[in-house]
């Protein structure tokens, strides 16, 4: 057992059943046709609709279903694998969005085990993550990256994370809220109109001064206009499922009450200098993964991997408490992980008629974010180097 342990502890071999699941689900998915690689086609064609002046923001029902919805510089992003063969694009698209998470892990400041432990942890919501060829996992990579710069005191190259982030997804700019906690912050705000500046202005060569307004206007109009109505994997969608009266006014209702609790706590810290520790300081950083998916009406099963990297963390942090109920509590967490995969059972177990999959989503994640809520107001030890080197 222990000889089995060191094997699968082994950074190789975590990375081999990184590649090798990423290579096993493409090719899957080529053999099954288009429609089960929707979301990569959708990619790819931006490009060519951005070279085109097309609206990127439209229906192409005779290209792909479902619509574009990121930021005006991410076809430029994608555009190498726009040109290549779709075979080759999807495989080195689902290795590249294993890497991201690989290696966001490996330079964590945190001890080996803590490394293996989150390698492993996560690697059930990559691959649910992997099977839609969706962005999270590179959104989960981009908000460690930016922890990890922050800690190694490189605020110019922190800068630039959140911002990927949010050519991607919008919310992907939370983020950048980890600033606050470190030095250099008109360094780090410098860098971030920089990096801002760049990015807006990536499509500009492709798209000429005319339509590279008309873009930006677009995604805008693009933007408001899919701010419909939608619970989502998320608080809302538990209270909905709970509450079936729950309307389009309470679901608003509880997003703002979820935004000031974002900020009392995030200001509380701040204002308080209880982000010191390196321990305190990961926390704020699960706690972002975890709200930004939990109060997100837009929120569904292949995001989730952003919030279990946030749980994570949290067992990461509090590794030293020593705690047995924390163990108990990420078997939960493994537990509904592997619950809301349908693919590990057969088709005949009445597995959603036994526990609803919103609440196999949401629940664990919940409770995991209610801990770290109550922790990040308890005020901060003050503990050794050493101590803070053991996590």
């Amino acid at each position: 057992m222990k000889s089995a342990l060191q094997f699968f502890s082994k950074e190789k071999i975590i990375l081999f059943v990184y590649l090798l699941s990423s290579l096993v689900i493409s090719i899957i998915f080529y053999n099954q046709g288009p429609r089960r690689f929707n979301n990569l086609i959708i990619y790819r064609q931006s490009f060519f609709h951005l070279l085109d002046h097309k609206n990127l923001y439209l229906e192409y029902p005779s290209e792909y279903f479902d619509i574009f919805l990121y930021h005006p510089a991410f076809p430029v992003f994608f555009s190498p694998l726009s040109l290549i063969p779709v075979s080759i694009s999807l495989i080195l698209w689902t290795i590249i969005s294993s890497l991201f998470i690989f290696y966001a892990i490996r330079m964590l400041p945190v001890a080996e085990k803590g490394k293996v432990f989150l390698y492993w942890f996560v690697l059930i919501e990559l691959l649910n993550n992997l099977h839609s060829q969706q962005t999270n996992s590179v959104i989960a990579a981009l908000g460690l990256f930016t922890f990890i710069f922050l800690e190694r005191a490189k605020p110019k190259w922190a800068a630039i994370f959140p911002l990927l982030a949010f050519c991607i997804k919008g919310y992907g700019l939370v983020f950048a809220v980890l600033f606050l906690f470190y030095p250099e912050k008109k360094k780090y705000i410098t860098y971030s109109i920089l990096w801002l500046a760049v990015l807006t202005l990536l499509p500009l060569p492709l798209t000429g001064t005319d339509y590279f307004q008309q873009v930006y206007q677009n995604w805008i109009t693009c933007l408001i206009d899919d701010h419909k109505v939608n619970f989502g994997s998320s608080v809302m969608g538990l209270m909905k499922l709970a509450m079936p009266s729950f309307t389009e006014n309470d679901l608003s209702k509880v997003q703002i009450s979820g935004l000031f609790l974002f900020a009392v706590t995030i200001s509380w810290n701040w204002i308080s200098s209880a982000n010191k520790t390196k321990k305190r300081r990961m926390l704020l950083l699960a706690y972002t993964l975890l709200w930004v998916i939990l109060f997100n009406h837009a929120s569904e099963s292949p995001t989730y991997i952003i919030a279990i990297t946030g749980a994570g963390l949290f067992f990461i942090a509090n590794k030293s408490s020593q705690n047995v109920w924390l163990n108990w509590l990420s078997y939960f967490v493994l537990a509904f992980c592997v619950l809301v995969n349908r693919d590990f059972f057969p088709s005949s177990w009445p597995i959603d008629e036994t526990i609803p999959p919103l609440v196999v989503r949401v629940l664990p994640c919940l409770l995991v974010w209610g801990i770290v809520q109550i922790q990040l107001f308890i005020p901060a030890k003050t503990i050794s180097a050493a101590a803070e080197e053991d996590f």
